[in-house]
């Protein structure tokens, strides 16, 4: 999808919302939605458990307010999603010495399995979602988003979990 060679089912001129952030996002997740449902159908999880599971694996002992900060929910959502995911034997909530209203959540060995195959199956889709696509251009596309996710989370830009 560019100014000069639009792709897609009726080849319709773009002009600059391929330029438009708001557009190009919005436009992206609704082509996502069914890669994202096949990875949760495959590993039988719910929306929003990878994200909350891959951020504790990575975080071990994060906090409840640190993780809904960083998956961007409302802590109350994020409080269900947990304990559902703590009955489903995939994480544990202990309680924090210095500060007991403070959970510090880690991976089970069935959440560290349970990775393991989300991995696996997010990499390949990765590949198959970037296939064509230089690294450089891949690295350059990650970069960009991840300064904006900065930049608007630092803002405080109509964050729920804030």
């Amino acid at each position: 999808m560019t100014d000069s060679d639009p792709k897609g089912p009726a080849a319709v001129e773009l002009g600059p919302l391929t330029r438009d952030l708001h557009f190009m996002v919005r436009t992206l997740q609704s082509l996502l939605r069914p890669e994202g449902r096949a990875l949760r159908e495959a590993v039988e999880v719910e929306p929003g458990v990878i994200g909350v599971l891959l951020i504790v694996w990575l975080n071990p002992g994060i906090s409840q307010s640190d993780l809904a900060a960083s998956v961007v929910l409302k802590k109350s959502s994020v409080t269900a999603l947990v304990k559902t995911l703590e009955a489903a034997g995939l994480l544990e909530r202990n309680r924090v010495t210095a500060d007991r209203r403070t959970n510090a959540l880690t991976l089970t060995g069935e959440g560290h399995a349970l990775i393991a195959r989300i991995r696996t199956l997010s990499e390949a889709a990765q590949d198959r979602l970037f296939e064509g696509v230089p690294a450089a251009d891949r690295d350059a596309f990650f970069r960009v988003a991840r300064h904006l996710m900065d930049r608007l989370q630092a803002a405080g830009s109509d964050n729920p979990a804030g």
